[in-house]
């Protein structure tokens, strides 16, 4: 009966890990998508701001 438990507990352990695993991978990839979004709205902020004024000083 203690191997019984013992094999369980392992079962136990290695899916606790494996989810961990997925849980880190899946913060590593919402740190890449937080960081690309930001990286987005630079780019459309710049690119808005200069036609703006080129806009205004072509008018």
């Amino acid at each position: 009966e203690l191997r019984i438990i013992i094999s369980q507990l392992a079962i136990l352990t290695n899916h606790f890990r494996q989810v961990d695993k997925h849980d880190d991978e899946s913060q590593d990839w919402q740190f890449v998508a937080m960081v690309i979004d930001r990286l987005c709205l630079i780019i459309f902020a710049i690119v808005m701001i200069l036609f703006t004024v080129l806009t205004f000083f072509n008018a």
